[in-house]
């Protein structure tokens, strides 16, 4: 299935918070038709409650996204930021990282977002691929870095 596309990928982002991180990625999925209007706020309430952050290997990074009820259709979005954004850790309410790598999540099926999370595990235990993303100033050497998402 296919879940990753340039348009999708948001470089050199102007964000200085996690929450116009996730509102930056948002509007780019409801101007793609990924979401309904309701989806944005959906996921920064979310990220309140349930934090997102997760500390990769070398590289911080964070996965917001929320449950099924405003998507249209899945996808996979990056937003990488011009200065790292502070995300809390998932499990935590005040530990706080320094996100170099943002991967919002756009998932339609339950059982989709399961694989989606064991694949996405993979990617945040390999350093050299998350540097590769971070450095990369080039969307298609991004989205063949999260190929395995689609699996």
């Amino acid at each position: 299935m296919k879940l990753l596309d340039e348009e999708l990928v948001i470089l050199d982002a102007d964000v200085r918070t996690a929450e116009e991180c996730i509102r930056l990625a948002g509007e780019t999925f409801l101007q793609k038709g990924y979401v309904k209007e309701p989806y944005i706020q959906a996921v920064v309430e979310r990220e309140k409650v349930y934090p997102t952050g997760l500390s990769g290997k070398g590289i911080a990074i964070a996965i917001p996204h929320t449950n099924s009820t405003y998507v249209n259709k899945p996808a996979v979005g990056v937003v990488i930021p011009k200065q790292p954004v502070q995300f809390c850790t998932m499990g935590t309410k005040e530990q706080w990282l320094d996100c170099e790598v943002i991967i919002p999540l756009v998932i339609k099926d339950p059982d989709m977002q399961i694989n989606m999370l064991r694949q996405m595990m993979k990617i945040i235990q390999n350093g050299e691929l998350l540097k590769k993303i971070r450095d990369s100033k080039d969307k298609k050497t991004i989205l063949e870095c999260l190929r395995s998402l689609e699996g």
